[in-house]
């Protein structure tokens, strides 16, 4: 039987591969190649990265020092079921060594290889942290509430939706969500926002909450390149109403209960609940608050009505009865006095 060997090296064998033994045909294959020395720009500030000419959201370091060398690796064409470890070692603040071991399939031939390489790291400020830091800002969000001061805590949730909102559209791409400035202020807050279209995110986010209604008002700033540069004012006003108004909404008087994009509560005059589009409310008008309730005596349930002593005139006072009332005559009862009459607070 007739012996089979390598033409190129002469040795013995079965299997060839290109009419070479597989010692000479993976030796004359390189798996991977990758400089010696990569480098990578980084954002002190923020953490972000730069890469295919810009600059990307954070990302975390190791992970970067990975995908740097995985982007720089050059891998033979017939590689097939490549299998990559990347492993780095910390060697100071803007050094790693990175190992790598790679394996594949080429030609039904197995291969592997595996090479070292060091990743260097350029530490600089982003475009958005420069901004930042300069205080750019293309509109300015302002909080206020409609013939009221806004209360602490309305202010308080704002700050944060608007946190919120900011940090979701820069985990989305969007490099000039950013809040550059924050104004604490005696009628309420002022944010200073990278971009328009982050105020509008943020005076919708609000409004989603607390209802109310904003308004754009633009100025020009100047011109880049033959173009208009505006900035914006979005003037968003809370409602005049809180949780613990009484307001009158046409012909029914209500307690306020939540108020955002929707309004809820109770109709002091029937007990049924009330809910209702704040857009869609109509003639509005605040009468009193849940604070002014004042004790009066119940003086008579008749079913449908009820009797209570007005404090103040010492007069019996007929007014229908609210289902939530459990009270029986001869029990104080919370009232309120307003325009529309006098009514009991459960």
């Amino acid at each position: 039987m007739a012996t089979l060997f390598c033409p190129k090296c002469g040795k013995d064998t079965d299997v060839f591969f290109e009419n070479i033994c597989l010692e000479c045909f993976t030796g004359n294959r390189t798996l991977i190649e990758c400089p010696a020395v990569l480098y990578s720009r980084i954002c002190r500030t923020c953490g972000s990265v730069f890469k295919k000419g810009r600059w990307s959201s954070r990302e975390d370091e190791e992970k970067t020092v990975r995908e740097c060398v995985n982007e720089s690796l050059k891998i033979d064409n017939d590689a097939d079921d490549l299998k990559l470890t990347i492993t780095p070692k910390f060697l100071d603040y803007s050094r790693y060594r990175v190992h790598v071991d790679a394996s594949a399939k080429i030609k039904d031939a197995s291969v592997e290889s595996s090479l070292d390489t060091e990743m260097r790291i350029s530490w600089e400020t982003c475009d958005t942290c420069s901004r930042i830091s300069g205080g750019y800002f293309e509109g300015i969000v302002q909080i206020r509430a409609d013939k009221r001061l806004p209360t602490s805590e309305e202010l308080k949730k704002c700050t944060q939706i608007a946190k919120d909102v900011s940090e979701r559209s820069r985990e989305k791409g969007d490099r000039l969500a950013f809040i550059s400035q924050t104004l604490d202020l005696e009628e309420g807050i002022d944010f200073y926002v990278g971009s328009m279209k982050l105020g509008k995110q943020i005076c919708r986010a609000i409004i989603e909450v607390f209802g109310g209604k904003f308004l754009e008002f633009p100025k020009l700033v100047g011109q880049k390149n033959g173009v208009d540069l505006y900035r914006i004012t979005f003037a968003l006003r809370l409602p005049e109403f809180v949780k613990g108004d009484i307001i009158s909404v046409g012909d029914k008087v209500i307690e306020v209960q939540n108020c955002g994009k929707h309004v809820s509560g109770l109709d002091l005059e029937t007990g049924k609940r009330f809910m209702e589009n704040f857009n869609d409310l109509i003639d509005v008008k605040k009468l009193s608050r849940r604070l002014d309730a004042v004790p009066a005596v119940l003086v008579a349930d008749e079913g449908s009505t009820i009797q209570v002593m007005d404090p103040e005139t010492y007069e019996s006072v007929t007014i229908k009865r609210p289902e939530f009332l459990s009270a029986e005559p001869g029990n104080e009862v919370n009232i309120v006095k307003t325009a529309k009459g006098i009514f009991v607070v459960p």
